[in-house]
Formats: structure tokens, C-alpha cells, sequence
């Protein structure tokens, strides 16, 4: 089996208990183990993506990965707001699974648009502490709009990313996380292992031929659009006419994607949350939510990528 459910033997005195706002922290020694052949193919399949959309700097991604024991399906890639760094290597760590040191790749300094993150951001400077790595410093947020264009870069937990910002990580965040990226690039992907559920877009594929279960995602989060459905995600594609989800898919500011049934443990969902830099699969968690859509309000089990 190329990934597989485990019980890992986990140290619950190192788990963090709280990692966003003052919320309880829930978690489980259930976790996943991705093989070295699957991760090896993730890998490519990320140094495709990257050449498909030409990043200039290194990119920083959180992406959203159904699974069975077979196959990895490629659900989302967020590249703006990438945060979960410190959740998953708390958990590595609390798991006895090891994480490069070398691999982490960041700036010195780090910022979070919302006071609700810096929990998470802060066990994340812990976390990096543990690895050996000290260098690393938490600044206030009105540094971004202050400092933004020096010398010396800064790692946002935050929706962020312009062209004219170089110095603010992820660079070009909101351009790569556009979701027509991944839509695109499924045309050209064949992968074993690794696989992009099939995507409907208005230049090859007409509002009419979209089958009626499906997911319909707004390509940009922050689009007028979005904010207008008030879901970024919508399940099936509706029986009436929809007239304003019609216009934004002829616009192709609105997708679809075919619906991918996930794992289940007991009755929960799982997902995966792996995160990268550049084309590396770091380190990542699983989640376990008995809702649709998966949040990070979900419970959080070890990922061990081989």
C-alpha cells in the first residue's frame, strides 16, 4: 500500500492544546504514512505545476489532498495563505517523525494579519526552535505596510502575495493560488499515484455539459463573486437556471471539479493537509471532520511523508 492509515505512538504532553484563538486543540495517534514512490510523484507533479504557472521565487503551498491506499487526488493548491506550519510539525515531533531542519527554507522574520493565528504561529517558532532553529522572530503586522519593500523578506500568515511586493512571502501568492491553475495544468497531468480530479472549464467545456454532482469553486477567494455566493465551495451544480453562477463560469471566475468521495475513518472525512516549498512536500496533518468541507476546526492527526 502507497499510504495507509497508522496508529503512531504519540507523546500527548508535546501536543500543542491550543492553536487558533483560544479554541481547544483536538487531535488523534491515528494518522498517515505516504510512501517514498508516492511522494517521489508528488514531487514531480509539483515541478510540473510550478513550470505551468512560471514561478519566479520559490512558491510556498497548503495543499488540500484526498486519498485512498492507492492514490493521492490533488483537491486544491492555496499558495497565498499557506499557514499550518507549526501544527504539523508539533505533531511530527510529538510522533517521533522526522523533519529535514535543512528543508525548512524561510525568512527571518514572520507577521499574521489576525490575532486569531498567532497562536499557531507562535508553536511554529517553537517548533523551529526544537529543529535547531533560532534565527526566527515574530514582528507586528503594520511592519508589512511600513517594510514591506526592503531588503529583508517577510513571511505573512495572511492572504498576501502581489508582484510589486517581492520581499512579502508567499510571493505572487494570490496570482499561483487562483484556482484555474490546477484546472489548467489537469489537462496536461497523468499521473500514476497521483492524480487531479477532472475540472470543467467554459473555454473547453460549456455550463451544459457540467454533470450535476460536481464541486463549484470560486477561482479567486476574494473575488467580488465570492464574497457575493458567500462560499469560496458549492456542492452540485444547481437545477434552475442560476443565471449568476452561469455568468461567472463564462467568465471563468467559477469552475468545476468532479466530486472525489473521501476516506472515512469511523464516520468522519479525512483529508490531507501537506504543506511544500518550492517542489518538496515538507511535512503536513490529517484532518478528521464529519462536514463536507474540512476545516482546520477539524481534528488533527501525524502525516509522515517517507
Amino acid at each position: 500500500m502507497k499510504i495507509n492509515f497508522f496508529d503512531f505512538d504519540m507523546d500527548e504532553s508535546i501536543v500543542a492544546p491550543i492553536i487558533y484563538g483560544e479554541n481547544r486543540h483536538y487531535t488523534t495517534n491515528r494518522g498517515v504514512i505516504i510512501s517514498s514512490e508516492a511522494r517521489q510523484e508528488l514531487k514531480k507533479f509539483l515541478s510540473g505545476f510550478n513550470a505551468s504557472v512560471n514561478v519566479e521565487q520559490i512558491p510556498y503551498y497548503r495543499i488540500d489532498i484526498y486519498f485512498n491506499n492507492q492514490f493521492l487526488w490533488i483537491l486544491e493548491i492555496n499558495a497565498s495563505f499557506v499557514d499550518g506550519w507549526g501544527t504539523a510539525l508539533n505533531l511530527s515531533r510529538a510522533s517521533n517523525i522526522v523533519v529535514d531542519p535543512t528543508r525548512l527554507i524561510f525568512p527571518k522574520r514572520f507577521v499574521t494579519k489576525s490575532k486569531m493565528y498567532l497562536p499557531e504561529l507562535e508553536l511554529f517558532m517553537s517548533e523551529m526552535s526544537a529543529l535547531g532553529i533560532n534565527d526566527h522572530s515574530i514582528c507586528d503586522h503594520s511592519i508589512c505596510e511600513r517594510d514591506g519593500n526592503s531588503a529583508d523578506p517577510i513571511y505573512v500568515y495572511g492572504r498576501v502575495g502581489l508582484k510589486n511586493q517581492p520581499h512579502i512571502l508567499p510571493y505572487e501568492g494570490l496570482r499561483l493560488d487562483n484556482k484555474l491553475n490546477l484546472g489548467l495544468f489537469s489537462r496536461a497531468w497523468n499521473g500514476n499515484m497521483v492524480k487531479i480530479p477532472r475540472h470543467y472549464i467554459n473555454r473547453f467545456e460549456p455550463w451544459e455539459k457540467i454533470p450535476n454532482e460536481v464541486v463549484l469553486k470560486f477561482c479567486d477567494k476574494g473575488s467580488e463573486e465570492c464574497q457575493r455566493a458567500g462560499e469560496s465551495v458549492l456542492f452540485n451544480k444547481p437545477t434552475g437556471k442560476a443565471p449568476f453562477l452561469k455568468r461567472c463560469y463564462k467568465a471563468e471566475t467559477l469552475l468545476a471539479q468532479d466530486f472525489v468521495r473521501p476516506s472515512k475513518q469511523n464516520r468522519d472525512n479525512c483529508q490531507l493537509v501537506v504543506l511544500v516549498i518550492g517542489d518538496e512536500p515538507i511535512t503536513g496533518y490529517v484532518q478528521y471532520s464529519w462536514n463536507k468541507i474540512i476545516n482546520d476546526n477539524s481534528t488533527h492527526g501525524p502525516l509522515c511523508i517517507n
